[in-house]
């Protein structure tokens, strides 16, 4: 990561453990404020202070994503300490160690409800606050990449445009406004 991420502001759901925990180091390393979704606010406060020792900014806004009026407050709270994030990675996730035929429907459901509507959820919150910070507004399809080639939104249907699933930027799409 360049020095482009320099007093930018990311937020990461899932931001707690695993991949989003080690993404939030590697963004502080880089100069960014971090902003961090879980559910775990105690865990959040660790990752906070592992920011700082790193020498970077962190936030705290603790939400379950599979609430999606949690992830809007949550949203509102980092646009409040940070204002306007430049980057939006969606990476809570649950999973469950078992084989299927002892998982109960509870357990779908939660991993569900995590995992793709906490994507979805975070997608949204995202969407709305890109679109009050460029004046855009989106259809409602969902896009959930950043692309290599372009900083901005890119329609994820169109052909040759590679995407990172997760991440997004705040931006027109090829320049033009989403409709």
């Amino acid at each position: 990561m360049s020095n482009e991420l320099r007093n930018r502001t990311v937020v990461i759901t899932g931001a707690s453990a695993g991949v989003g925990r080690a993404a939030a180091h590697r963004f502080a390393r880089a100069g960014a404020r971090v902003a961090m979704i879980a559910r775990d606010k105690d865990a959040l406060n660790d990752v906070k202070n592992e920011i700082e020792r790193l020498g970077g900014t962190g936030f705290v806004a603790p939400a379950d994503v599979a609430d999606s009026n949690q992830v809007f407050l949550a949203a509102d709270s980092i646009l409040h300490e940070f204002g306007p994030f430049d980057i939006w990675i969606n990476d809570a996730m649950v999973t469950v160690f078992s084989p299927m035929w002892d998982m109960t429907p509870a357990e779908f459901r939660r991993v569900t409800e995590v995992t793709y509507l906490g994507m979805v959820h975070g997608t949204m919150a995202a969407l709305r606050h890109a679109a009050a910070q460029s004046g855009y507004h989106h259809s409602g399809r969902l896009c959930a990449g950043l692309s290599r080639r372009n900083p901005g939104f890119r329609r994820p249907h169109r052909p040759g445009h590679r995407m990172r699933s997760g991440a997004l930027r705040p931006g027109p799409v090829g320049g033009s406004p989403v409709t």
